[in-house]
């Protein structure tokens, strides 16, 4: 299952001490009838082992090795019931510095001997449902560092430059793309970077970027 910025002077994120909580696998959970869009948001960042949602196998994903920027596509099912079929493309991982870690987590422990890597993915409407608001299908992205899986951030208020805010989405029809980002602490100078994209019970995508 996967767990679940970079540099963030560079990429415009504050850079604050975030207060950090070490989790394990959750639901992100499905949105009420609130007009605030940032409902669901913690008010602080932690770090999650993983994450879980109600997202269903789809149809099986090819094995082999993307390349950054190519597309693959595959159905995936929103928390909200409709289930479109998206374009997926890894564009890019930006890796951070020590520094920088210790920046997004309370305890400077947390960050010892740790990098942020912020991902970019691109996610393109292809056909089916509109989704109405809240899109999930940026939480399955995930980072592979030296064949270890990447421990994400979450509750970071200000997303990368680049990157749009999956609260802020609203009404996704066909041929509209956003790029949506996560933010990981990877080992310090990560080998063999990988990128996936793995829905529940769903084979992964995997994008190669060193």
């Amino acid at each position: 299952m996967p767990s679940n910025k970079v540099t963030l002077l560079r990429i415009g994120a504050p850079v604050a001490i975030l207060a950090l909580a070490l989790t394990g696998c959750g639901s992100h959970g499905k949105k009420g009838s609130s007009a605030k869009s940032k409902k669901h948001k913690s008010s602080s960042s932690h770090l999650s082992g993983g994450h879980r949602s109600g997202a269903k196998k789809s149809r099986p994903a090819t094995s082999s090795l993307l390349r950054p920027g190519q597309s693959a596509s595959r159905a995936f099912r929103e928390d909200t019931g409709v289930k479109p079929f998206y374009r997926i493309a890894a564009q890019k991982v930006d890796i951070g510095t020590n520094a920088e870690a210790k920046a997004l987590v309370s305890d400077p422990a947390d960050a010892k001997g740790k990098v942020p890597a912020v991902v970019y993915v691109t996610y393109t409407h292809v056909t089916g449902p509109e989704v109405p608001e809240f899109p999930r299908v940026g939480d399955y992205a995930d980072v592979l560092a030296g064949g270890r899986r990447g421990t994400k951030v979450i509750g970071v208020t200000k997303e990368p430059k680049g990157c749009a805010d999956a609260d802020e989405i609203k009404n996704w029809k066909d041929d509209q793309s956003y790029t949506l980002c996560n933010t990981f602490l990877v080992p310090e100078h990560p080998k063999s970077l990988r990128v996936t994209w793995t829905e529940i019970g769903g084979d992964p995508f995997t994008w190669k970027f060193s």
